[in-house]
């Protein structure tokens, strides 16, 4: 068993998202960074730019950050994107949640992630458990 998840750990939330990866890549393609910034961390963009396959990377966090919302229960309302932090790091995700979105994993009781994703077909699909 991971370690984030232990046997007495209560299923609270849980998100699925599917993107393809080509609309991740037009959208990389066509914003300058500053506009980036609004939707991934400083720390995202240097990842995914240094990975192997950069638009997958992107395709991975901001498929993540929608999964995460949809395990929150609501979705990214009054959360700003860059406030989901999806890093993928020896091959796994990790999550971090920043300003409204912390607060609002806080309120309903979501202390840690598990997080998994994969690809086939030029698609990225993100799971997420929140418990």
């Amino acid at each position: 068993m991971l370690p984030e998840l232990e046997s007495t750990a209560e299923v609270k939330g849980i998100g699925i998202d599917l993107i393809p990866i080509s609309r991740i890549a037009r959208l990389i393609d066509r914003y300058d960074h500053q506009t980036l910034n609004l939707l991934f961390t400083p720390s995202e963009i240097d990842l995914c730019q240094s990975a192997s396959y950069p638009h997958q990377s992107y395709a991975v966090c901001f498929a993540a950050k929608e999964a995460v919302g949809k395990a929150l229960g609501t979705g990214l309302a009054d959360i700003g994107w860059n406030e989901i932090e999806a890093k993928i790091i020896q091959g796994r995700l990790t999550i971090k949640l920043y300003g409204e979105a912390s607060v609002q994993a806080k309120k309903r009781g979501l202390r840690a992630w598990l997080a998994t994703w994969c690809h086939w077909d030029q698609q990225v699909l993100v799971h997420v458990i929140a418990h």
